[in-house]
């Protein structure tokens, strides 16, 4: 059997091979010197390892550390069974000493015990966020809605259906459902008190609505609606090249040349136009359900908005994200970019997330309010990508979704699949310290089933 390999493929494999060795290198390098100070060494073996001021879920995160990584371990909890770690800057912290998360080597017999720290008052070590409130989790698309406790996990059930948002005191959560009989063929808009009374429909016959949002005041509901535009696929001959790109608006183009009984000749291009339907944003009264519908693109979805201005709304246009002025009924462009989806403004106004469609994955960026300022938060290690493709895996960067603020504005907590499925995480609100927001296991009831690009699955007060 002989295989043959083109001189580009012989460099990626070579760049793979280089790669993996300076990695090799810099763990044996770290072991060596952990043996010459005889100073024993933890390395994280799961994706990503909370560490804690403790030892135990209930201090707070402190750092996080990434799969392979090595640290010197300093002290030990003997109760617990956790290990206190030294930090790059020059701190120490606590992470689980269960194996399914980390090994530890050399010898550990000189580990001095260390106890637990006691902290009272207002600096009693709290849950993995540090704030109050409640978050908001859509387990699956037009599935079951819970609740949980931002601080401990604990969730309960609450109702069913789609792109779930807490309305601005964090009472009642307003959603989506596609297929309700009972009030005609389309789908309808709905509110529940946030301990699970009071269900009620408030909009009816409106055709796919997504992603309702609170303004301000709690007094209305800004909601993106199917309307118009190609719902299926759809054979056409035209006489001029269709526009619009190959990929995404149609495919098998075809020249079609025509010859008439007296020699005329006529060319066509025939090609099978693919579904592209138009969304259009719409204000709903909370109380009477009344609406109007306002200025907005032909694709126009995921509407934020803006806390600090009630009259200012951005939203996901087909070109970039896109400013509406609800009172001139005006719109103008706020980025240029149509990689730019579910906008999410701060609790201030001063800012907005946005999960980003990074070539071929998922990341979240944020900007100011304006369209300055723009950062990306998350990216895919170089390491988890060389580390993939040394196994003979595909290569495959996380993807990260559905950005949502803390109540004060200080983290943001997202969907992310880098550990496989989907978990939330979160991070500080310039990127640093992303861990996941619970331990291992805390959310396995939701039964997280999927996640569709677009949806408002997290709502946090």
């Amino acid at each position: 059997m002989q295989f043959i390999f083109s001189n580009s493929t012989y460099r990626r494999l070579w760049l793979i091979v280089l790669l993996a060795l300076c990695i090799a290198g810099m763990a044996l390098a770290t072991s060596v010197a952990a043996q010459e100070d005889g100073t024993p060494r933890l390395t994280v073996i799961v994706e990503a390892l909370n560490v804690r001021g403790g030892p135990g879920v209930t201090y707070p995160v402190v750092d996080v550390l990434m799969q392979g990584d090595q640290v010197p371990v300093t002290g030990h909890h003997a109760a617990s069974g956790w290990w206190q770690v030294g930090l790059e800057d020059g701190g120490t912290g606590w992470v689980s000493g269960g194996s399914a998360y980390v090994q530890v080597s050399g010898d550990t017999g000189g580990v001095p015990e260390v106890a637990a720290p006691t902290v009272s008052g207002p600096s009693a070590p709290v849950g993995a966020t540090g704030q109050a409130g409640a978050l908001v989790v859509q387990a699956a698309s037009g599935g079951p809605i819970y609740v949980v406790d931002s601080d401990t996990g604990a969730s309960r059930y609450l109702t069913t259906g789609l792109d779930p948002a807490l309305s601005p005191d964090g009472q009642q959560v307003a959603f989506t459902r596609w297929e309700t009989p009972q009030y005609g063929a389309l789908g309808s808009v709905w509110v529940i008190n946030v301990d699970g009374s009071g269900e009620r429909v408030v909009l009816t016959d409106v055709n796919q609505p997504r992603t309702p949002v609170w303004s301000p005041d709690g007094a209305q509901l800004a909601i993106s609606m199917q309307q118009g535009g190609l719902l299926q696929e759809e054979y056409r001959c035209t006489r001029s090249f269709p526009s619009g790109p190959i990929k995404e608006d149609f495919k098998d183009v075809r020249v079609v040349v025509d010859v008439g009984p007296d020699g005329d000749v006529e060319v066509k291009y025939c090609y099978t136009a693919l579904p592209h339907p138009n969304w259009r944003l719409r204000l709903v009264d909370v109380v009477t359900g009344k609406f109007e519908d306002v200025p907005s693109d032909l694709f126009s979805q995921s509407p934020a908005w803006d806390p600090a201005n009630d009259w200012h709304l951005v939203y996901d246009g087909e070109l970039g994200l896109v400013n509406l002025d609800r009172n001139q009924g005006t719109t103008w462009a706020l980025t240029d970019d149509a990689n730019d989806h579910t906008p999410a403004f701060s609790p201030d106004g001063s800012r907005i997330a946005v999960a980003y469609w990074q070539h071929d994955h998922w990341d979240i960026h944020v900007m100011n309010a304006d369209g300055s300022g723009r950062a990306r938060l998350t990216k895919t290690p170089l390491r988890v990508i060389v580390d993939q493709q040394v196994k003979g895996e595909e290569a495959r960067p996380w993807n990260n979704v559905s950005p949502v603020w803390s109540p004060d504005g200080s983290q943001i907590a997202f969907l992310t699949d880098r550990a496989g499925g989907w978990e939330i995480w979160i991070m500080n609100a310039d990127g640093s310290n992303q861990r996941p927001l619970f331990p291992a296991g805390t959310l396995d009831e939701l039964d997280w089933q999927s996640y569709n690009p677009g949806e408002q699955a997290l709502a946090w007060r």
